[in-house]
């Protein structure tokens, strides 16, 4: 998932029970974090986590992960929103979608 920018850039991948999201390019702004979030049908999006300058993020894979839910990342105060929802400016999102082997 890249911003249309291309200053933010992520990686997300479901393996068995493990979701894995890494940054691949951009940071988040100075005395900010990146918070991910999770967004299926018409629930509120729910935070997954802050993402890591460096390193990987790495938590069960939540049961709304499905094709078709979207992931988010907005740009929040230390510590991550203070509320249910994002506060700061989402940053970039993309849509679920399952890959093929072929």
């Amino acid at each position: 998932i890249a911003a249309e920018d291309e200053s933010l850039a992520l990686r997300a991948q479901a393996r068995g029970a493990t979701l894995r999201v890494a940054l691949q390019g951009g940071a988040a702004r100075p005395g900010r974090v990146l918070e991910l979030w999770l967004i299926a049908g018409e629930a509120g999006p729910v935070s997954l986590g802050l993402l890591p300058e460096a390193g990987i993020l790495e938590l069960a894979v939540p049961k709304a992960l499905t094709p078709g839910a979207v992931l988010a990342v907005s740009d929040e105060p230390p510590g991550g929103s203070p509320e249910p929802g994002p506060t700061g400016d989402v940053v970039f999102q993309g849509t679920i979608h399952p890959i093929q082997n072929e």
